[in-house]
């Protein structure tokens, strides 16, 4: 009988480098590079987070790789060797020693509230923490509404909680999010500015006005409608609560599904936000890191009519 050659693994005690020699898609080009390894491998490896391209870390197959760049495959941190959380709503993206990024689902909190403490992303990520250690611990950095899927980030240490928090303007490069709201927005790109206010009942209010609340801006683009719906890109200059959820319900255009800010249907039986690519400066290494979560399929479905409405 035949032998069959032993697909290798990815090394785990070592940095790899390659120079691209041709303009491709990154998982098309792993797979032809790397094809002494499993196609399982090279795909865990990228979702993993441990690939950057021109020093900027992602997790997208389709990011664009052009001739010349370099390359950098990560060895495996040996805090995820005690292996990552096995939960439903919950994936970890990357994980080092200063860092945590997951992928939140949507309904899952992402901290505690008075009536519930443990069922929240805190608690899972930092139980998931304690085990590998006395004093590891996780601290917030930033948060999504319970009702928002997407990319998300903690601290693993004090020190680059206090970098992040202390100048999340600076080092956070990109934060983008995909919302299907009702209708269609006559400027199909703009930025919107206003000022939020909490009432007693904790729902934010937005004014034009300078009332004395929090300035929000939001930038926002329209990728695709039908009319009855539309698939919007947003980027956010600031990160306050409800931001995106009660200004583009101010201006006539709340997200499908977000009854408490005025939508009248609910196509997918969810807020139909998701936070998709966080970019930010790694707090020890100085270096950019990119990840990207895919925009939920149903997203899609529902600007193109196949999604019965609600």
């Amino acid at each position: 009988m035949r032998n069959r050659r032993k697909k290798s693994t990815p090394s785990a005690a070592s940095e790899e480098r390659l120079i691209a020699d041709k303009d491709s898609q990154l998982l098309e080009y792993l797979f032809e590079r790397l094809a002494s390894w499993s196609k399982t491998n090279v795909r865990e490896l990228l979702k993993s987070g441990r690939v950057v391209v021109d020093g900027i870390g992602t997790t997208a197959f389709d990011y664009p790789v052009r001739r010349g760049a370099e390359i950098r495959l990560l060895p495996r941190p040996k805090l995820l060797q005690q292996g990552g959380i096995n939960h439903s709503m919950l994936d970890i993206l990357y994980e080092d020693y200063d860092v945590i990024v997951v992928n939140k689902h949507e309904g899952l909190l992402s901290v505690g509230t008075d009536g519930d403490k443990e069922n929240t992303a805190y608690h899972i990520i930092n139980m998931h923490v304690k085990k590998q250690g006395k004093g590891h611990h996780i601290y917030v950095v930033h948060r999504l509404d319970r009702k928002t899927s997407g990319v998300m980030m903690f601290a693993k240490s004090m020190a680059a909680r206090d970098a992040l928090r202390n100048n999340w303007s600076r080092m956070v490069l990109e934060r983008s999010y995909y919302a299907v709201v009702e209708g269609c927005p006559n400027i199909k790109s703009d930025t919107i500015k206003s000022y939020l206010t909490e009432d007693k009942m904790l729902k934010i209010h937005s004014s034009f006005i300078n009332n004395g609340g929090q300035l929000a801006t939001t930038h926002y683009d329209v990728i695709q409608s039908n009319g009855d719906y539309s698939l919007v890109k947003l980027n956010l200059d600031t990160g306050r609560k409800n931001q995106i959820r009660v200004q583009m319900s101010a201006i006539g255009h709340p997200v499908a599904g977000d009854a408490k800010y005025d939508a009248k249907t609910n196509p997918l039986k969810r807020v139909c936000l998701h936070a998709a690519t966080l970019e930010f400066i790694h707090p020890k290494t100085g270096k950019p890191m990119k990840f990207e979560v895919p925009v939920p399929g149903g997203f899609y479905k529902v600007v193109k009519n196949d999604v019965p409405q609600k």
